[in-house]
């Protein structure tokens, strides 16, 4: 196994040891340079560019982002043991959160143009991520928070001119 790319099947054995204390020396028999976290949040993040549908240029604004974020998280999902590990791994070193920001951006970057819509787009990305931490597969928790973010934009929207 060792040395392998990733794909949805060696992605699915990682999410089953993601938990685990030894996470990182398991992965480093699965690919020698994941010894370093940070190359293997790089392949992660290639492989779901490569599974995430981008919303429809179609949709407003809003919409766009909506789905963007669901997009997102739900392909997520298959992997949730290794993105919660990705996360509190980042939270220990910061270069790894400027590594996964970097892919985040790039992803929200690559349908919305307005710094506005990047802002509030990760923004709420942010707040969803933690309550889809804690939320099951329906994910509606998840979607509540989303819609409930933007209605709290769309308040403060009203009391100043964008």
């Amino acid at each position: 196994m060792k040395n392998k790319v990733l794909n949805k099947s060696n992605l699915k054995d990682i999410n089953n040891f993601a938990h685990l204390g030894n996470f990182q020396k398991k992965l480093k028999t699965f690919k020698s340079d994941y010894e370093n976290l940070e190359r293997f949040i790089d392949d992660f993040e290639k492989y779901l560019e490569t599974q995430i549908e981008p919303p429809s240029s179609k949709l407003n604004s809003q919409d766009r982002i909506f789905e963007g974020i669901v997009n997102r998280l739900d392909v997520l999902s298959d992997f949730k043991k290794i993105t919660i590990r990705i996360y509190l791994e980042s939270q220990k070193n910061p270069k790894l959160l400027i590594t996964l920001n970097k892919y985040i951006h790039k992803y929200f970057s690559s349908f919305l143009k307005s710094p506005i819509s990047l802002g509030t787009s990760y923004l709420i990305y942010i707040y969803s991520f933690n309550i889809w931490i804690e939320d099951d597969e329906n994910m509606d928790k998840t979607m509540a928070a989303i819609g409930n973010s933007f209605e709290g934009i769309n308040k403060i929207k009203s009391f100043i001119k964008i």
